[in-house]
């Protein structure tokens, strides 16, 4: 395969490639990865139209606590207003297209323009324009409205104003897995990094059960065995693959942790499913913790990764040991991630190469072959 092929030549690969049976399933064509066309094409067809997961929701408890984001190219801000509505909205002045607010914090009643001053409610409706002619109606003037949903305690905002609801495509992970009561876990931290890859190559390796006895051999193998982990299949929404946790082991933290929801159905107790909300989210979970990834396009290259870690209430304890813990889980997970941005890079950085061809994929990696039918989905008609 050539790193210049046409746009054309390359939705025809993808095609072809999601279309293999699962027994001759190979990887993604480079292409995919290197090219900005196919970049442009993303933010076109599946940035601008798809759930993108912006967060936990007890993270917008308090009234007037705000995060913002970037979807696609739009700059969008995600708020509790003071009627307790859950809101997302453009982050551009509806005057001269400054950008209103940076990074995240909490408001007490407006969101005011850094640039001249028009000033907001927490609805989105303009309040104030000073110096303004008369014959400027502020009534007339909002900031653009997006689609919010929530989806296991998640966050999701949609651009498309006739998009289709997100919850009935997460319907079989809705049923799998609803006695974790993922909803009720509450926020640990978070983070946010830049790491130098392709953002499907990132989905792809989180969802890649076959690398995990290799590369995180000295960190996630021994509690989870790659052996004992497999793919289940998946839906129009999302990829999933299962791992299995060895009875008294852990990962996280040097406790082996203790299930402590009084629910949970009987097979949950050991499984910790990896799962990809299409197309910017993977998540794993298990019956103390989730640890999540959103992920922000920047470049054929760059992603831009908000992460975060939720336990289930009760599981952590309060004060130093609380902090202890919190800390251990951090680095465990630091760790974790610092194993994988190494490879990922590599794999952005080869995909242009002259000479870079797919293989073979192993049952393993089984999971890959759902996000490849969605992207062909998505990208080829």
């Amino acid at each position: 395969m050539k790193p210049n092929m046409l746009i054309d030549e390359i939705l025809e690969a993808l095609k072809a490639n999601a279309a293999l049976p699962e027994e001759l399933s190979e990887a993604t064509p480079p292409q995919l990865y290197s090219s900005q066309e196919v970049m442009d094409l993303e933010i076109e067809k599946i940035l601008n139209k798809e759930w993108h997961c912006v967060g936990r929701e007890d993270a917008f408890e308090e009234p007037g606590t705000y995060r913002t984001t970037t979807i696609g190219r739009d700059p969008v801000i995600v708020l509790r207003d003071r009627d307790g509505v859950l809101r997302a909205m453009s982050n551009i002045c509806r005057h001269r297209m400054a950008q209103l607010l940076e990074g995240e914090g909490s408001l007490q009643s407006r969101i005011t323009c850094p640039y001249h001053a028009w000033s907001y409610g927490l609805d989105g409706q303009l309040k104030a324009a000073t110096f303004m002619r008369d014959n400027f109606d502020i009534s007339s003037c909002r900031l653009p409205q997006f689609s919010v949903e929530v989806w296991f305690g998640w966050v999701y905002v949609n651009l498309d104003p006739e998009a289709e609801p997100l919850a009935p495509r997460l319907a079989g992970l809705t049923e799998r897995y609803e006695s974790y009561k993922v909803s009720t876990y509450r926020s640990l931290f978070t983070a946010e990094e830049v790491w130098d890859t392709n953002w499907k190559i990132l989905v792809q390796n989180f969802m890649d059960l076959y690398h995990l006895f290799w590369v995180h051999a000295e960190t996630v193998e021994h509690a989870l065995p790659t052996r004992l982990a497999e793919a289940v299949p998946g839906g129009e929404g999302y990829a999933v693959s299962e791992q299995l946790r060895v009875e008294g082991s852990s990962f996280e933290y040097d406790q082996v942790m203790e299930v402590m929801n009084p629910d949970i159905d009987e097979r949950l107790k050991s499984v910790v499913p990896l799962i990809a909300i299409f197309p910017t989210q993977v998540i794993s979970i298990s019956p103390e913790r989730t640890f999540w990834l959103s992920l922000q396009p920047l470049a054929v290259d760059k992603v831009k990764v908000f992460w975060g870690v939720d336990v289930y209430p009760g599981s952590f304890p309060d004060g130093e040991e609380g902090e202890r813990r919190k800390e251990q889980l951090h680095a465990s997970f630091d760790r974790i991630n610092n194993e994988d941005k190494g490879i990922i890079a590599s794999i952005a950085q080869n995909a242009a190469a002259l000479h870079a061809e797919p293989g073979r994929m192993s049952p393993k990696e089984a999971s890959i072959i759902d996000i490849q039918r969605y992207l062909a989905r998505m990208l080829c008609n």
